[in-house]
């Protein structure tokens, strides 16, 4: 029996609630926990530094360990986190405004955080012998 068809963008949050629920073993969530830790911490096997190849171990260690995490968890807890599109889409709008409005937030407090007109700015480098 195959998986039902979702959105990719629910199974994540729902992934994540499982670290809350009593019935997911530790095992599970400690992957999980695992996955987010190395995606934020700048620590990587490949230094983001190298343009492209920095990424791809992101693109490829995160969501390993994110599906490990889901295939230890229980069977039922498996079909919580997995929820059919027909059944997504009736939220989907009011999500999307949801995160489109904390994108927009966060580039603000961004944009402010940096400094404002000034950042925008070339940098004059003096030169030698001026």
């Amino acid at each position: 029996m195959g998986l039902p068809k979702t959105s990719a963008w629910m199974i994540v949050p729902n992934l994540l609630r499982t670290l809350m629920r009593g019935d997911v073993a530790l095992k599970s969530k400690l992957i999980l926990i695992a996955g987010l830790v190395y995606l934020i911490s700048p620590v990587d096997l490949l230094p983001d530094v190298i343009v492209g190849f920095g990424w791809l171990d992101d693109l490829v260690i995160v969501p390993l360990l994110g599906w490990l995490s889901y295939r230890s968890l229980p069977k039922k807890v498996q079909e919580d986190v997995i929820v059919p599109a027909d059944e997504t889409s009736k939220k989907k709008t009011q999500r999307v405004y949801l995160y489109l409005g904390i994108l927009i937030v966060a580039v603000i407090v961004i944009a402010l955080m940096s400094g404002g007109e000034n950042s925008l700015n070339p940098v004059v480098v003096p030169q030698v012998g001026d």
